[in-house]
């Protein structure tokens, strides 16, 4: 198992904070987060790499997009969140809309920078779920 991982699936235990750990390694770590203000539930992945000590979070699963919607104003829009956002990549995987970020982690501060990822995430998540429901349905 990744030891970032296991420190950050420990400590999450700690803190009573649902997850899962998966991958051939054991060095993902997968939990449910409900968005703030939309209250779409969103998957969170922390994958985490050992030799770099680094970890990389990503959200999915709180916008699909479907092929009609996937036009030059969807990528305008993108690019434009993007620009906003110091931390977070948005991007456009298949048909579902990603948010990425990476931090440089340690065994000892690992759980406390996701926990913070995980909320600025969140924040960015509910931002751009509204925004794409506004050029979706065009309010």
């Amino acid at each position: 198992m990744s030891i970032l991982a296991e420190a950050l699936s420990l400590q999450l235990d700690k803190k009573e904070i649902k997850h899962s750990v998966h991958g051939d390694d054991k060095e993902g770590v997968i939990m449910m987060q409900q968005l703030p203000e939309t209250k779409i539930t969103t998957t969170v992945l922390f994958l985490t790499e050992d030799k770099t000590n680094s970890v990389s979070v990503r959200f999915y699963n709180f916008y699909k997009v479907e092929e009609q919607d996937k036009t030059g104003n969807l990528f305008f829009l993108l690019n434009k969140m993007n620009q906003r956002y110091r931390w977070g990549k948005i991007v456009l995987d298949g048909d579902d809309i990603m948010i990425s970020m990476d931090a440089i982690v340690t065994p000892f501060n690992i759980a406390d920078i996701c926990v913070q990822l995980t909320i600025y995430g969140a924040q960015i998540a509910d931002e751009t779920y509204t925004a794409l429901e506004k050029l979706k349905y065009r309010l």
